[in-house]
């Protein structure tokens, strides 16, 4: 396949050969990765370290052995030739899969493998070449199995791509996937929907991967908030073996569990957790991933109201206690279990610690969580306003990334206590809650406030209350503006009014779109008195009342745009 050719040569025809065979191999094991013959990789790098031995080969063994679950090995492996690599290809190889495979084996301290690994990266010769993009992107794996999201993304901004250099190799995709999960789990929803294009690109038709993508794009729905989008995603699950071979089977599953959970179906999220886990540990998945879904399983126990079932998953949650990759969802589960027991007090304080630690590891769907959980504690304990305080700095912050599933439960959260968040700004129709929409339908059938309350049976203060709803969710701060953003008023008849003269058109255009008087005076190049009398003749003419009339009139009328 030619891959070893811009791999940094060892000096002499000997370090020549090995640096060709290194690459070879490279392209074989992600080949087998790729295809699901983990097995098979590791066997050919064995054969090649006791053949040649080439500490590098142990570290590529060690990449396989991670992919197929066997953590313990992999690990010892990837130490054995990390101890003895001379140079930086094998060092690098061997570090990062050391410090990957370490993810899996709550028993293995990698020291400062992945400090070793991210810095010889950032060294190398030849940054661009498929052994190093290889190495980078085992690197950024490991990190983001560690769920230190900042590292990951650091990783990723160090150089280039790693997919181009193995562009048209199967193993690709896998390498653009590790960039749209490090996007979806730092809550930049917006920027890993931007990302399922570029990565569907990468995947050759017919290999295994390509089943992936869809729990991928499952994943990144259900952060949207898009429940149809990970509705049709779930069929993925039909590929994946009964019993689950390797790390891209079960990676596929937890996927999708994640995505379900994110939209609020813990019954299909605690399905696919089981088929990820080989045993109630789940130990076959990486320590996050053990982590989680005891996590999902715990919760989906407390929505049935299995309390034993429950406390049976918190211990199972609690032999994780102490890791650094899963203490965050150890406490955030204490939470849980705290709350449903009627301890709110504790429950804050456990949520607490965990939104501290997601914070400093930059997991921000995790603080996200545990910002909830505080929420829902706050309200335990009849503070309706402290709830309410921490869900709009959450929810205002998730809207800004497009991270839409915070927003779903934040509102599901306050529901209870008669309080809701404030409309996304800019959102529209879809936005508005019934009752909102009915208001905003008669601000542009030209109601005023004592007429809506009366017709809608609502004091007028809980209509103003709405009309500033409707304004935010339209993004303007007058019924001037909410009319320009609706635009033309369907299903209105046009007015019957006196036409006016061409300059008082073009003034009663302008301020139908919400310009200022000022601004109608630069836009035509006439003074603001000018304005001022235009704008008075058109009232006169129209018999509109305000400002708001002449708008709602020009906008009913024939001549509008749609």
């Amino acid at each position: 396949m030619g891959f070893w050719r811009n791999c940094a040569p060892a000096s002499g025809r000997r370090g020549t050969l090995l640096a060709m065979d290194r690459g070879a191999l490279m392209a074989g094991v992600l080949d087998h990765l790729a295809a699901g013959t983990a097995e098979i990789a590791i066997d050919e790098c064995v054969a090649a370290w006791e053949a040649d031995g080439d500490p590098a080969a142990l570290g590529l063994a060690g990449v396989a052995g991670f992919w197929r679950g066997d953590f313990a090995d992999a690990t010892a492996r990837a130490a054995e030739g990390l101890a003895a690599a001379a140079d930086d290809d094998a060092r690098a190889v061997c570090a990062a899969a050391l410090s990957l495979a370490a993810t899996g084996d709550e028993f293995t301290d990698p020291g400062d493998a992945w400090t070793v690994a991210r810095d010889l990266v950032g060294t190398a010769a030849a940054p661009g070449s498929p052994w190093w993009s290889c190495v980078r992107y085992l690197v950024a794996e490991a990190a983001m199995v560690s769920v230190r999201i900042d590292d990951t993304a650091a990783v990723h901004r160090s150089g280039p791509a790693p997919a181009a250099a193995w562009a048209g190799h199967p193993f690709a995709p896998l390498m653009v996937i590790c960039q749209v999960r490090e996007a979806t789990f730092s809550g930049r929803v917006d920027d890993a929907l931007g990302l399922l294009g570029p990565m569907m690109e990468t995947v050759v038709p017919g290999t295994r991967v390509a089943d992936l993508i869809g729990s991928v794009a499952a994943l990144v729905h259900g952060f949207a908030g898009d429940d149809a989008g990970v509705e049709v995603s779930l069929p993925v699950a039909r590929h994946v073996p009964d019993t689950p071979h390797d790390y891209i089977d079960r990676g596929a599953l937890m996927l999708l569990a994640y995505g379900a959970m994110a939209v609020g179906d813990a019954a299909t999220s605690a399905a696919m957790t089981f088929r990820a886990g080989a045993d109630e540990d789940l130990s076959r998945c990486t320590i996050i991933d053990r982590a989680l879904g005891l996590e999902i399983l715990l919760i989906s126990a407390l929505e049935e109201g299995d309390d034993e079932a429950a406390a049976a998953w918190l211990v199972g949650l609690g032999r994780l206690a102490g890791h650094p990759i899963a203490d965050t969802v150890v406490l955030r589960g204490q939470a849980r279990h705290a709350l449903a027991s009627g301890d709110p007090e504790a429950a804050i304080e456990f949520a607490k610690r965990s939104v501290e630690l997601s914070v400093a590891a930059g997991r921000q769907f995790e603080v996200a969580d545990g910002d909830l959980l505080v929420a829902r504690a706050q309200l335990a304990l009849s503070e309706p306003g402290a709830a309410s305080r921490t869900l709009r700095t959450l929810v205002a912050e998730s809207d800004r990334t497009g991270h839409a599933a915070v927003r779903r439960s934040a509102t599901a959260a306050l529901a209870a206590s008669g309080r809701r968040l404030p409309p996304i700004a800019g959102g529209g129709w879809s936005a508005l809650s019934a009752r909102e929409a009915e208001v905003a339908r008669a601000i542009l059938a030209g109601r005023g406030v004592e007429e809506i309350a009366m017709e809608l049976h609502l004091s007028p203060g809980t209509v103003r209350t709405h009309i500033s709803r409707v304004l935010c969710a339209f993004g303007v701060a007058t019924r001037v503006g909410l009319l320009a953003a609706v635009g033309r008023i369907e299903g209105a008849a046009p007015p019957t009014t006196p036409a006016l003269s061409p300059r008082q058109a073009e003034v009663a255009a302008l301020v139908a779109a919400g310009r200022t008087n000022k601004q109608v005076a630069a836009e035509l190049g006439i003074a603001v008195k000018s304005v001022e009398k235009h704008l008075g003749d058109i009232r006169s003419r129209w018999d509109a009342g305000s400002r708001f009339e002449v708008a709602r009139i020009w906008w009913g009328s024939g001549t509008a745009p749609r």
